[in-house]
Order: C-alpha cells, then sequence, then structure tokens
C-alpha cells in the first residue's frame, strides 16, 4: 500500500457501528459465517467475588425519553451494538441493550439531530442512545450507548456535546468510555484490554486541520485499579474459548512494560488499523486505536478542574493485520476478525470496567 492517501469508507465504519452478531445479515457480504461464534450465547458464568456482582436496576415504568440521565458515581459510555450486547449481559444481566435498556432522546431535536451529517447512524436511530441503570457494590452505575461518533457525524463534532450535556447529568465522579479497538504492535492479541487514563487525537480526514488534530489528554485524577489483579485472575479466562488458540491468558493492561510501551488509546477520524508496515503511522503512537475516546478528554479538558476522572477502556477486537495483503483485503479482514470475535472481546472489556469500578 503506497498511497497514503487511501482511507476506508464511511460504509466500513457503519459496517463496525452498525454489525449485530445476533443478526447474520448484517455481517459484510464477502464474510464467511461461523454459527458456532457469530451469535454472543451461553455466556459463561463469571465467578464475581461476593458482594460485587453487577445487579441490574430497572425502573418499574420507562423513563421519558427526553428525560435527562439520572445521577451516579458512575458514567460508562460505548458505542456499537456488539460492544452495548457484551456490556449490558456482563453489567446488566438480565436486561440487554437491545430489548431492555431506555432510549435517551433528550434535547435530541433541538441541539442535535440538526448539525448532524447526513447519512450518520444517529438519524437512522433517531435518538442520541440507549441506556441502562446498574450497581456494583457501593457504586451506582448508568451505562450508556451512544448513537453519535466521532468519525461519522460531521464536522460539528456534535458527540463532544453530548459528553457534556451526560456528564452534567450524571455528575459521575468517574466517566468510562470503553469498547472495541484496533490492537497496535505484534504484541497485542485479540480479548486483550488496555485501561488508560491517555488518550490522543490522530486526524488525518474530517478534522485534520483543527488544533486538537494531534493533541494528547491525560486525566490526573486516575482511578484506583485494586481490583484489576484480581480481574485477570480470575474473570479474564472466561473467553478463552471463545477466542483464537494463545500461549496465555487475555490480559488487562493498566501501564508501560517492556512488551506494553505505549499504553495510550489513539483516536482517528477514520476506520484504521495497524499493519506489519505500520502504514497508518500508528506503532508510535499508542496501544489501540478506535474512533472517538479522545474526544472525552477533549470534553473534559473544556471542564476545567470541574471535570470527572476518566479513562478509556478499550479490548483488541482486531490485531496487527499482516502488511503484505492488499487494502481491500486487509479492511476485510478487519472486519470478518471482528464479526467473529467483537462480542466475545468486548465480554473482557466489560469485566475491566468492572475492575476499575469495584475498586473505587
Amino acid at each position: 500500500m503506497k498511497n497514503k492517501k487511501i482511507f476506508t469508507s464511511e460504509k466500513d465504519i457503519d459496517h463496525i457501528l452498525k454489525f449485530d452478531p445476533e443478526v447474520p445479515a448484517t455481517a459484510l457480504k464477502m464474510s464467511s459465517m461461523q454459527p458456532e461464534l457469530l451469535a454472543p450465547r451461553n455466556l459463561p458464568v463469571i465467578p464475581w467475588p461476593a458482594g460485587l456482582a453487577p445487579v441490574a436496576k430497572p425502573y418499574t415504568q420507562t423513563p421519558n425519553p427526553n428525560s435527562p440521565l439520572p445521577q451516579a458515581d458512575v458514567l460508562v459510555v460505548t458505542w456499537t451494538v456488539a460492544e452495548a450486547l457484551a456490556l449490558s449481559d456482563v453489567l446488566t444481566p438480565g436486561s440487554r441493550s437491545k430489548t431492555d435498556w431506555y432510549s435517551y432522546t433528550h434535547n435530541w431535536l433541538s441541539a442535535f439531530k440538526p448539525v448532524i451529517k447526513k447519512g450518520a447512524p444517529a438519524l437512522e436511530e433517531n435518538r442520541l442512545g440507549l441506556w441502562f441503570r446498574t450497581q456494583i457494590g457501593n457504586k451506582s452505575v448508568v451505562c450508556m450507548k451512544s448513537e453519535l461518533h466521532f468519525a461519522r457525524d460531521g464536522a460539528k463534532m456534535p458527540v463532544k456535546d453530548l459528553w457534556l450535556q451526560i456528564i452534567d447529568e450524571v455528575k459521575p465522579s468517574l466517566v468510562i468510555t470503553t469498547g472495541t479497538a484496533g490492537g497496535i504492535g505484534p504484541n497485542i492479541e485479540l480479548g486483550d484490554v488496555l485501561v488508560s487514563g491517555k488518550v490522543r487525537f490522530d486526524c488525518k480526514k474530517t478534522f485534520a486541520k483543527q488544533p486538537f488534530a494531534s493533541q494528547e489528554f491525560v486525566c490526573n485524577k486516575a482511578p484506583q485499579l485494586g481490583k484489576v489483579s484480581q480481574a485477570n485472575t480470575d474473570l479474564m479466562g472466561i473467553t478463552t474459548s471463545r477466542l483464537p488458540q494463545s500461549k496465555r491468558t487475555a490480559q488487562i493492561v493498566t501501564k508501560a512494560s517492556a512488551v506494553y510501551k505505549m499504553p495510550e488509546v489513539v483516536t482517528t477520524d477514520f476506520f484504521a488499523f495497524d499493519d506489519s508496515t505500520n502504514y497508518f503511522g500508528l506503532q508510535s503512537l499508542g496501544l489501540t486505536v478506535e474512533m472517538g475516546d479522545a474526544v472525552l478528554g477533549l470534553a473534559c479538558d473544556s471542564l476545567g478542574a470541574s471535570a470527572p476522572a476518566w479513562c478509556a477502556i478499550r479490548n483488541a477486537s482486531d490485531p496487527q493485520i499482516d502488511g503484505t495483503l492488499s487494502y481491500k483485503d486487509q479492511v476485510a479482514m478487519a472486519g470478518r476478525i471482528y464479526e467473529k470475535y467483537g462480542y466475545w472481546t468486548t465480554v473482557n472489556s466489560a469485566i475491566a470496567c468492572w475492575a476499575v469500578i469495584a475498586g473505587m
């Protein structure tokens, strides 16, 4: 791939955002079906420590979609259909994102819908997101699936305003953005999870000329990570049988080491992925690449001292791709791997979310 101006299309982004592992028709046409792994079923029992199992908190009456979100200790936001399914199966057990979470449209018609780019997924869903409450120990949590997306909504970047709105409503002491990502470098395996208070933009398309296009944000109020070691030892192995054979159990990574030198999340404004030729130049920037987390850093930076603690929790849903393949084949391979393993790798990042919240 010599042409540095090649970018993945909006269609490629939409596939990642909309793919439903329970609906094979949403898969790429060139994808081979793997029915034994395509559908998220038979989630193993997670051996939560006593008193710390997530407990979903449904309302007796469905909340008004146009109402503000309720206040909670923690706000957790994810981004795709598959991610939301995994997050709900782990953190709101018995209340699934597709069937039980509540619609959220507060200020949708007046402030958000008018500025969103034509064709963006949020316009199709006609809402800002879905949400549900849960409890982990003594911490109240609002889980949300956003319909807004940094790489799809256009130059007005309404997802930043969404962050400011929901942080103001929930008033959390901790905000987590979480979901799937591409692993950067050869050492990240499918299912590994990065927990990081460092995020950076690497914008080369819609936002390439913006002052934040390559800006880094660091949270100076990093959460405690006391339960991460326990999660690595006791919980992360539950997805091993659902992932490709590996010499080790997937791990939650929280700091730099000789193996993981850049524990940072990279946010691009297009669907980027790492390959063995370092085509997109990601290997000097971070450990995972996705399309949105640095907007949380940007939003919290604008809040100054009143900003809550925040972190990004991202699981590797595709590894470094073989750079000898054609660009088209690399994109297709990344899509197929996401279809097959996106849900199961996200179970791991949901466990990492639990570890951070339970350790507060």
